[in-house]
C-alpha cells in the first residue's frame, strides 16, 4: 500500500470517533420532564374549555402563562445547557401555572 493510501486510511480511522460523537450530541439540551408537564397542563386547559369549566378569557390568561413557561425554557436552552437553577425556576413557574389552572377551573365562572 502506498504512503498516501495509508495516510488517508489513518485519517479516516482517526476521524470516526469524532464523527460519531458529533452525530450523537443533541442540538439542544433535553428537558423531558418540563416538556411532559407542559403537555399535561395544556391538556388540562383544553379539557376545561371543552367541559365549560373555563371561560374564553380564563383560557386566554392560562395560555399566556403557558407561553411564559415556554419562553423561559427556550431562554434556558439558548446557551446549550439548562442548569439546575434554570430548571428550578421553570418548575416553580409551572407550579404557579398549575395552581392557576386549578383555581380557574374550580371558580364559579363558567361558559
Amino acid at each position: 500500500m502506498s504512503k498516501f493510501k495509508t495516510s488517508i486510511a489513518a485519517l479516516v480511522i482517526a476521524a470516526l470517533p469524532a464523527i460519531a460523537f458529533a452525530q450523537a450530541a443533541p442540538a439542544t439540551p433535553a428537558t423531558p420532564r418540563i416538556d411532559q408537564r407542559q403537555v399535561e397542563q395544556q391538556k388540562r386547559i383544553d379539557q376545561g374549555v371543552k367541559s365549560g369549566e373555563l371561560t374564553g378569557h380564563e383560557a386566554a390568561k392560562l395560555e399566556k402563562g403557558q407561553a411564559k413557561v415556554q419562553r423561559m425554557e427556550a431562554k434556558a436552552k439558548a446557551d446549550g445547557v439548562v442548569t439546575a437553577k434554570e430548571r428550578r425556576k421553570i418548575t416553580r413557574e409551572q407550579d404557579k401555572q398549575s395552581k392557576r389552572i386549578a383555581h380557574e377551573k374550580h371558580d364559579a365562572q363558567t361558559k
